[in-house]
């Protein structure tokens, strides 16, 4: 799934690792995924590796599981692990498709979709559910003195998004994602602090093409966090631009966002108001056609993702690197 689950939910949810692999990976099943033109099946097989170095308080890394103080960001500490994804699609006559399959939005799990593509004379409608069967945050972040202890996530939602509007670049995308969280602790311990909730996504994208191969993609949307704890419940708002160059068998793709999140209500154990904004920057190369074969194809790419929040705590810094390998049918 393209945009729904592993945004920068920096509510205590998810930390920027899963960002970063969102956007990645994205990129990549945007620059050269099974061509939906011919009626019939097609699909795209893909498998690699990523290295993450981050200093996230809100990581579950075992080498982050003790923090001794509150005021500041947690040490530095780096993952390596693999990716696999599988995604599978079948149109009909007259251009109606389903779809199914994991994109690899995050190193810890996978983010499963299931959809449908109609086209209309309004645009092409793309309905989408959404399910992240494998996520852990901790049980009581804030612990200081002894280890925290992990809990299970379930996030599920919705995507309903409108390509190519009236026939124009335009297109509109509208998420929602349900956060449970198994034993919320610190939520527990009080209710401002709860982390189970609602968000609530609404963007715009206009893709402009400045050459035959060369494209940008400027971006805007507007998020609501409906967190049942007040503390963690937000207002966010992002910027972006993707740039794009395909020369076959090259792909070159660039992307720098930057966002701004303003929570509601002060926060019990900081005693304020948290605000926090932050920058996401990933360059990535593809290589179509690998070793003479049509359907190969491999890629590499870098981000970083840094946040900056007037509460020190969550204030986190994430380098990331990926390579992997496909193959398209």
């Amino acid at each position: 799934m393209k945009h729904i689950v592993q945004r920068l939910l920096h509510a205590a949810l998810f930390i920027a690792t899963s960002a970063v692999l969102f956007v990645a990976t994205s990129l990549s099943a945007h620059a050269q995924g099974p061509d939906g033109s011919e009626p019939g099946f097609s699909g795209r097989l893909q498998g690699g590796a990523f290295f993450v170095q981050t200093d996230s308080q809100l990581s579950t890394e075992g080498d982050n599981r003790s923090t001794d103080s509150l005021d500041g960001p947690a040490d530095t500490h780096e993952v390596i692990s693999g990716l696999a994804s599988m995604y599978l699609r079948y149109q009909f006559e007259g251009g109606t498709a389903v779809y199914a399959g994991n994109p690899l939005e995050i190193g810890e799990g996978f983010a499963l979709a299931a959809g449908v593509s109609r086209p209309m004379d309004a645009g092409t409608l793309d309905v989408a559910v959404t399910w992240l069967p494998i996520q852990e945050v901790w049980k009581n972040p804030y612990q200081t003195g002894s280890a925290r202890v992990k809990t299970d996530v379930d996030a599920y939602g919705l995507r309903v998004q409108l390509q190519e509007v009236a026939g124009t670049p335009w297109e509109v995308t509208y998420n929602i994602g349900r956060i449970d969280i198994e034993d919320d602790e610190i939520g527990d311990l009080d209710d401002d602090l709860k982390r189970t909730g609602w968000i609530h996504e609404l963007g715009v994208k206009y893709t402009l093409p400045l050459e035959p191969d060369v494209s940008l993609s400027p971006e805007l949307s507007c998020t609501y966090g409906d967190i049942e704890g007040r503390s963690n419940s937000y207002h966010g708002i992002k910027l972006g631009v993707q740039v794009q160059r395909v020369r076959p068998p090259w792909v070159l793709i660039g992307l720098v966002s930057g966002f701004h999140h303003q929570y509601q209500k002060t926060h019990p154990l900081f005693d304020k108001t948290r605000q926090e904004s932050g920058i996401t920057t990933f360059a990535q190369v593809m290589r179509l056609n690998l070793f003479g074969v049509e359907r190969l194809f491999a890629s590499a790419g870098a981000g970083y993702v840094g946040s900056d929040a007037n509460i020190d705590f969550f204030d986190s810094q994430t380098i990331i690197g990926l390579a992997s390998v496909g193959i398209n049918f």
